[in-house]
């Protein structure tokens, strides 16, 4: 039990913190076009708590469930808090019941709200420029990306540059959420051990390890090794793994063992500029991914969901702040590539409607907005069911 509150308190923090700094970017991105923000919610409906300055204070409502309210004789509970100097605020501030994702609400758009009313006021997200829209639209992804890039360059400066040793000793051995145990450590393979040959070919250097163990998937092969100058040997199945790379998903054979890798110091300018490429290359290897899962060359059995997520999240918060922003540069990542998708429902779903608009010179009708929102929002909540039972199968 108490493993399970530390995975959904490490989950509703990650996940929270990447979400808010998504929101925020829609946030400023409209502030800074002059759009008004009616709402600004961390998940989706239905609400559970909500702040809005009014000229008479700042209000606190917090909205009672249904199965209480006959209980509790109320559908919400209100208290103001008073203030020196009030000002009022278009923004209610809400924090809502499904931890799935979030919105801001602008004034004069139809969105995740499924609602929306066109008065042709200045401050209306309809009534800006194209050019305006697109950005305030991207203002989540932007904010995404370079959260991750940010979060890149404190590890790379926190931790140094790796520097692979060109030996064959090895100086990890490899477990995943599937295979605990891997064909090198099952058969006595230890970390500072030397793998000298594969199939009686003599290795010089670790990249002609892997390249001949990467040819054997599924396969056996006879390795040797030493350890304290003593020599052993086994044949070893070598296992068949999916990796991704910049061509796709790639099928390689491994044997689960990693390389001795030792650190340098970085300066602060290589730390941006080494920031800035692995950024790209996550996202980079993200789009790979997501081509080789709708080109068929990659299950959908690999596709993890808000349980994986959560999962993950509470096993990276036992081991160490750098391993935590590691995690979160890279679901930040792939949060910005997800909502840039032409997906209606999702900011690109938005863009694509910009754009349309563009060509056409003219808006869209509302009612084809919202039906293009309502299938966008069915297709989404199907793909959300799809991977959480994929997520549930695998316990």
């Amino acid at each position: 039990m108490i493993d399970l509150m530390y995975t959904i308190i490490a989950a509703i923090l990650t996940l929270g913190i990447l979400i808010l700094v998504h929101e925020w970017g829609h946030f400023i991105a409209a502030k800074m076009v002059g759009i008004r923000i009616e709402k600004f919610s961390i998940g989706f409906p239905p609400k559970f708590l909500a702040l809005k300055n009014k000229m008479d204070g700042l209000w606190v409502t917090m909205f009672v469930p249904w199965f209480l309210q006959k209980l509790l004789k109320a559908s919400k509970i209100e208290y103001r808090f008073r203030r020196k100097n009030p000002k009022s605020s278009d923004t209610e501030y809400t924090i809502s019941w499904t931890p799935l994702g979030g919105y801001v609400k602008m004034s004069g758009m139809i969105d995740e709200s499924l609602t929306g009313e066109l008065t042709g006021k200045p401050w209306e997200f309809a009534s800006k420029k194209k050019w305006q829209q697109f950005l305030t639209i991207s203002g989540g992804v932007i904010m995404n990306t370079i959260l991750a890039f940010i979060f890149f360059v404190i590890i790379i400066y926190s931790s140094g540059i790796p520097i692979p040793s060109e030996t064959t000793e090895v100086g990890s051995l490899t477990t995943t959420e599937e295979r605990v145990v891997f064909p090198a450590e099952k058969v006595g393979v230890q970390i500072g051990d030397v793998i000298t040959s594969i199939n009686n070919e003599r290795l010089s250097n670790w990249d002609e390890l892997v390249t001949i163990i990467q040819t054997y998937p599924h396969k056996n092969a006879f390795i040797t090794w030493t350890r304290n100058g003593q020599n052993y040997s086994d044949s070893i199945a070598v296992v068949k793994e999916q990796i991704p790379t910049f061509d796709g998903i790639k099928t390689v054979g491994m044997l689960g063992i990693g390389r001795v890798v030792d650190q340098r110091p970085a300066a602060f300018i290589e730390s941006i500029t080494l920031g800035f490429t692995t950024t790209v290359m996550h996202g980079t290897l993200m789009a790979r991914s997501f081509w080789s899962l709708i080109s068929g060359n990659a299950s959908m059995d690999q596709v993890g969901g808000p349980i994986m997520i959560a999962k993950m999240a509470g096993d990276v918060a036992r081991q160490g702040w750098l391993d935590i922003l590691y995690f979160m540069a890279i679901i930040s990542v792939n949060l910005a590539f997800i909502n840039i998708l032409p997906i209606p429902g999702l900011d690109g779903g938005h863009l694509i409607i910009i754009i349309v608009e563009s060509v056409l010179r003219k808006p869209l009708p509302i009612k084809v907005k919202l039906g293009i929102q309502q299938v966008g929002m069915l297709l989404l909540l199907g793909l959300i069911l799809f991977v959480t039972i994929n997520d549930l199968s695998r316990f």
